[in-house]
């Protein structure tokens, strides 16, 4: 089915990659987020998944939305996110107080993942979607702390 609504957890692959994140430990869970933010190359690329460029080791761009996503769910500024009631008890999923070092590395990994203009932004057919999902990036950006 692949995406179907603008917020971080509304795609197949947010999905899969929470899922996946719903049967760890808390701990666990923060080194999982750890590493998939820390997956994304410091310098944007304007190739999709699936051309040949990406290597296994990147995350894509839809696993580090919900990634930064489940952190800003466990900070104060976050809690009360539109979209952390899609999943139980996300407010609760990592250990607290989630290092500052995690909040800086979240804001970096969406800049790098999602660049203004990259093809992320260009795969949204409808003008309205986009717009929708640019706020909500913004949303998670602010209670993220980074702007």
């Amino acid at each position: 089915m692949g995406t179907w609504g603008p917020e971080p957890f509304d795609s197949d692959t947010a999905a899969d990659y929470l899922d996946d994140l719903g049967e760890l430990s808390p701990p666990m869970r923060l080194d999982a987020i750890v590493r998939t933010l820390g997956s994304v190359p410091e310098t944007p690329r304007e190739t999709a998944p699936g051309d040949g460029v990406r290597r296994p080791a990147d995350a894509l761009p839809e696993e580090v939305i919900a990634a930064a996503a489940v952190v800003a769910a466990n900070l104060p500024s976050g809690e009360r996110l539109p979209w952390n009631g899609e999943v139980a008890g996300i407010t609760e999923w990592l250990p607290q107080p989630v290092p500052e070092a995690v909040r800086s590395l979240a804001i970096g990994a969406l800049d790098a993942a999602v660049p203004a203009g990259g093809w992320w932004w260009r795969s949204w057919v409808d003008d309205a979607d986009r717009d929708r999902a640019a706020g909500a990036l913004d949303r998670l950006r602010a209670a993220l702390g980074g702007g």
